[in-house]
């Protein structure tokens, strides 16, 4: 049941700026924010305009994705943030990706619909990206060489966590593990926890993030 709602208002949290699906918020024009030029190079290729990150998206009962005005948070070449990491920006478009060839491994993810999966590059510790409707919108580090703006990474103690998102908030799944989640605005980084230390890092939009850990709902 979780699972169906979920589908149907998969971010219902960031709809306060949205407008309706065949209208463009004032602050957006043809995917991209007013006045605004095509995005930035991504690894020396550019990316179309036009198909720069909605900063946030909300599903309608139709299956269409509104658009928000509401800035994301600032992103790094080489840090990860709630907002993303290098040219993986949340909200960012699988198509201009895969036209910089910064993703591999391109699949429908298995059990839901309207979500692909993707690879990225080694150069940004090979994330696993999780994309609905075309768009970023989480993703999972591995690697050892990635750390976030506060300097967290794989292997860093729930103390240093603690300390560098003091503001977060304890989660627990359904099978008694436990993750700190730290968020900012509708994004949130997610420290899921093993023996004391960081086991991965997950970032993206907070309601689906939390959602899956928690409950295993969700793609």
């Amino acid at each position: 049941m979780r699972r169906a709602a979920l589908a149907l208002a998969v971010l219902a949290i960031l709809g306060s700026a949205a407008c309706s699906h065949d209208k463009k918020s004032a602050a957006w024009q043809d995917g991209q924010p007013a006045g605004a030029s095509a995005a930035p190079a991504a690894d020396g290729a550019e990316v179309a305009a036009g198909t720069v990150p909605r900063a946030a998206f909300t599903e309608n009962p139709d299956g269409t994705l509104n658009r928000s005005a509401a800035s994301p948070p600032a992103i790094s070449k080489d840090k990860l943030s709630a907002g993303g990491l290098g040219p993986y920006k949340i909200g960012v478009t699988l198509q201009s990706l895969q036209s910089a060839k910064l993703v591999t491994s391109v699949a429908a993810a298995k059990g839901c619909d309207n979500y692909t999966t993707a690879k990225g590059m080694s150069k940004y510790g090979s994330p696993d990206l999780v994309f609905f409707k075309g768009r970023l919108l989480h993703m999972t580090v591995r690697s050892t060489a990635v750390a976030t703006d506060k300097g967290l990474k794989i292997g860093s103690s729930l103390a240093k966590v603690k300390s560098g998102y003091p503001d977060g908030k304890q989660l627990d799944d359904w099978i008694g593990q436990s993750a700190w989640l730290a968020m900012n605005g509708d994004y949130a980084l997610l420290f899921p926890i093993k023996n004391g230390k960081v086991a991965l890092v997950q970032a993206g939009m907070a309601e689906p993030l939390q959602f899956k850990y928690t409950d295993n709902q969700g793609c």
